[in-house]
């Protein structure tokens, strides 16, 4: 015989991993667990103890209404399940409740990019990409660029805002890129939102950060918005809503709340990527927030990515330094990327970092010791500050904070990017140069890419006219 329990109203992050690593390791390691999941987030959590049966009794006791009571703000609804129940039925009739969300398709394999065509090195201060296929637009979309602009006149421009072949282009918008990058974010929003202490919610809104990275890394150039360009999704239990407000510089604004109204993101970012004598920088600017409906409040800072070698070896690594604030604490999550960097001077003596080009390291800290420069995100860190907690790991592997583990890459969790229902008829993948793009039609993109641009210019001069007529 058997006996099994039923968790009514699990969290978000609750899945079989967590039960692994947290309570099962002990007293309750006999059990087995089944996670019914509707739209991807758990709604019941079966336990099964086969051999003691006193454990069921033991498993209530500790966590009904009492689940980590020292770590979250949480009670979980625990109950025994009668002998004839069937959980195979139970699973169907939850199916079969699920919404019928539309799956938003995505032409490359984003999340996988850094294992399969990246190579890491302590011998380079990035990663090696070894798409040749790639590699090769990317160089003949720098001849382009040198043959229409020239070498002196290209370096210190902003490639958002020169036409580029749309041979070059991702088949996704900048808006796109933004929300692929919170496929974990409810995840760790929730882990971050049910936590009680301070600094434990300042770790997992970190580990939002840098977990993101893995999944950023792609070569190609996202369509650059229309003023007015819009782009909406779910994911998980998270609604995303992005806007273009702007275009000179690009800017973006952007909402994002949980069904449960208890978690919402906001703000807008502006974007650049530089071009120098070889390579690409990329930085996020702007305000980002993270908002709880208890009041706290966080500010995000992203780090930037760095893209080296248009003709020779490409590299890829993101660099300088990024930052969590807790704006309603006072503290601060700030973390250095590739702190062993093999800079001009250091390549004299060494050719091989003590690091790999993906570690960083960091700790929290007092948020008056923190500097922040609005201008070009290298942000930096008062030299005596006092590390309160520790943070090292790498982007494409790990994250500890005082050498505890709280993400793996081979434990990340992602969730589908689906439809919210009706698309707006501004929603940047009803532009014909991204449909034609789409397709495979080249050709037939680049003409719609030029038409629309003309149609830009020419909404940009009627809007300068206008201001300049009506100036008082």
């Amino acid at each position: 015989m058997e006996d099994t329990i039923v968790i009514k109203n699990p969290l978000i992050f609750l899945n079989e991993s967590y039960f692994k690593k947290h309570i099962f390791k002990d007293n309750f390691k006999d059990g087995t667990i089944n996670v019914i999941l509707k739209n991807e987030i758990p709604y019941e959590i079966f336990i099964t103890f086969k051999e003691n049966h006193s454990l069921c009794d033991k498993f209530i006791e500790k966590y009904n209404n009492n689940f980590f009571e020292d770590e979250f703000n949480y009670k979980l609804q625990i109950e025994k399940v009668p002998k004839d129940f069937d959980i195979e039925k139970e699973k169907e009739s939850i199916l079969s409740q699920e919404e019928k969300y539309i799956k938003i398709p995505y032409h490359i394999d984003y999340e996988n990019m850094i294992f399969k065509d990246y190579e890491n090195t302590l011998y380079k201060n990035g990663l090696i990409y070894h798409d040749e296929e790639e590699k090769s637009k990317i160089s003949n979309g720098a001849k382009w660029l040198i043959k229409k602009f020239g070498q002196n006149l290209l370096q210190g421009k902003s490639v958002l805002r020169i036409s580029l072949p749309v041979f070059l282009f991702d088949k996704r918008t900048l808006q796109e890129v933004f929300a692929y990058e919170l496929k974990g974010a409810p995840y760790y929003l929730h882990h971050a939102y049910y936590s009680k202490n301070i600094f434990e919610r300042l770790k997992w809104i970190t580990v939002l950060m840098m977990s993101q990275c893995y999944i950023s890394t792609f070569e190609t150039k996202p369509f650059n918005p229309i003023i007015g360009e819009t782009f909406q999704c779910r994911i998980g239990d998270l609604q995303m809503y992005l806007e273009q407000t702007q275009n000179h510089p690009i800017t973006a604004n952007f909402y994002g709340i949980t069904d449960n109204k208890h978690i919402k993101i906001y703000g807008y970012i502006i974007y650049d990527a530089t071009i120098g004598v070889n390579n690409c920088y990329a930085v996020r600017l702007g305000k980002y927030f993270i908002e709880f409906d208890d009041g706290q409040k966080y500010q995000m800072r992203t780090p930037a990515v760095l893209l080296q070698g248009f003709f020779n070896e490409r590299l890829y690594n993101y660099v300088e330094c990024c930052a969590v604030l807790d704006l309603t604490n006072n503290y601060a999550s700030f973390i250095k990327l590739n702190p062993d960097e093999l800079g001009y001077f250091k390549s004299f003596f060494s050719n091989k970092q003590n690091s790999s080009p993906d570690t960083f390291v960091g700790q929290f800290c007092k948020l008056s010791d923190v500097t922040l420069r609005e201008n070009d995100g290298k942000h930096e860190l008062n030299k005596n500050s006092t590390p309160i907690i520790k943070i090292e790991g790498s982007w494409t592997s790990d994250i500890r904070f005082d050498g505890d583990e709280y993400w793996n890459v081979e434990d990340n969790k992602l969730f589908t990017i689906y439809e919210t229902g009706y698309i707006l008829p501004s929603d940047g993948r009803k532009r014909e140069d991204y449909i034609e793009l789409v397709k495979g039609n080249i050709d037939k993109a680049q003409e719609e890419k030029e038409r629309l641009e003309n149609l830009q210019r020419y909404d940009r001069k009627l809007r300068a006219d206008y201001a300049k007529k009506n100036k008082k």
